[in-house]
C-alpha cells in the first residue's frame, strides 16, 4: 500500500544526498550538499513515499512546483515512481499543470517517455581549475572593474546580449529580472569581498561597456570545507562587439583573479547554447545535465 509522509529537511537531505541520480551541481563536499539541500527545502512540503513501510523515494512539492526527487535503493522502477509522484502532485496541488525543476538526465528521459511531460530546457554546470592564464585583448578595448556607477549600463549590456542570443530562443529576456539578478550578485559578492573577480571591457574610443563578466564567491560556498569555489554568474558581450575575443578575455581575467583564493571556478550554461564551445576552449569541462519540465494532465 502506497503511503506519503512528511519528512524533516535534515533527514530528507541525507537521503537525497545518498540516492540522488547524479551530482548535477558539482558538489564535492558532503556537508555542502546536505546543508544546501536543507536550506533549499526547509520551507517547503517534503514528502517520503512508502510501500508497506519500504521507502521508495522522496521529493519536494511547493504548490505545483516539484523538485529534489530521489529514488531510494533497492527500489529502482522509475516509471512507477514518477507515475506515483505526478498523480500525488496533481491531487495535492489541485492543479492540472506541474512544473518540475532540477531534474537529472535519467529522470528527465523517464518523465518525457513514460509520462508525456514537455521539456522546457536543460542546463549543466561546468568547471575548471583556476590558474594564471595569458590574456589577449584587442587594442581597441581595455579592462575595468565592475563599478556600481556602471550598474545601469551593465544591465543594458546583459539585456541586449540575451535578446540577440541563444537565451531568447528559450525564454524572453526581462530587463527587470536581469536588474534583480545583477543587484543580488553585487550584494552577494560584496559580502565575500570577491567582486574584484568580475570585470568589464570598455572601448578606448568612448569608454562604452562592450562586455561584462560577473564573478565571485557566494557567501554560502562550502566546498572542501576550507576552500571556496568561485563562480562566473554572467558573461555578456554587446552584439556589435561580439567575435572579437572579448568574452574569452574577460573569462580568463576572472580565472586569473580568482586563482589566489579559489582552486576552481564554475559556471552554468543552457544545453545547446553555442557559448558552450567557447567555455570548453577556455578549459571548462561539463558536468551532468539537469532540466526543467512541464507535466499536464
Amino acid at each position: 500500500m502506497i503511503e506519503f509522509a512528511n519528512a524533516d529537511s535534515e533527514k530528507f537531505a541525507i537521503f537525497h544526498t545518498v540516492y540522488t541520480a547524479s551530482n548535477i551541481f558539482y558538489r564535492f563536499d558532503w556537508n555542502e550538499q546536505v546543508d544546501d539541500t536543507i536550506d533549499c527545502t526547509s520551507d517547503k512540503n517534503i514528502i517520503f513515499i512508502y510501500d508497506d513501510k519500504n521507502l521508495l523515494g522522496g521529493f519536494v512539492l511547493k504548490e505545483n512546483h516539484l523538485s529534489y526527487p530521489f529514488v531510494a535503493a533497492p527500489f529502482d522502477n522509475r516509471k512507477v515512481f514518477w507515475d506515483i509522484v505526478l498523480k500525488y502532485a496533481i491531487q495535492a496541488s489541485g492543479q492540472r499543470k506541474i512544473f518540475l525543476s532540477e531534474i537529472s538526465e535519467v529522470d528527465t528521459k523517464e518523465i518525457i517517455q513514460s509520462c508525456g511531460a514537455i521539456l522546457k530546457h536543460s542546463k549543466q554546470r561546468m568547471i575548471r581549475p583556476t590558474e594564471q592564464c595569458a590574456i589577449v585583448l584587442n587594442d581597441g578595448f581595455y579592462f575595468d572593474n565592475l563599478l556600481i556607477s556602471d550598474k545601469t549600463e551593465i544591465i543594458k549590456v546583459i539585456f541586449e546580449a540575451h535578446a540577440a542570443g541563444y537565451t531568447s530562443t528559450v525564454w524572453e529576456p526581462d530587463i527587470n529580472e536581469i536588474q534583480t539578478a545583477v543587484e543580488r550578485r553585487f550584494e552577494s559578492f560584496g559580502r565575500t569581498n570577491t567582486l574584484y573577480m568580475s570585470n568589464t571591457v570598455k572601448t578606448k574610443e568612448n569608454s562604452e561597456i562592450a562586455g561584462v563578466c560577473i564573478a565571485g564567491i557566494y557567501p554560502d560556498s562550502k566546498n572542501y570545507s576550507t576552500r571556496n569555489f568561485a563562480t562566473i554568474h554572467q558573461v555578456s558581450v554587446k552584439p556589435e562587439y561580439q567575435r572579437k575575443g572579448i568574452a574569452r578575455a574577460m573569462m580568463l581575467k576572472s580565472i586569473n583573479d580568482a586563482s589566489p583564493m579559489s582552486p576552481v571556478i564554475t559556471l552554468g550554461v543552457l544545453i545547446g547554447n553555442p557559448a558552450e564551445k567557447l567555455y570548453k576552449k577556455v578549459g571548462f569541462t561539463p558536468g551532468p545535465s539537469y532540466s526543467e519540465l512541464i507535466f499536464t494532465t
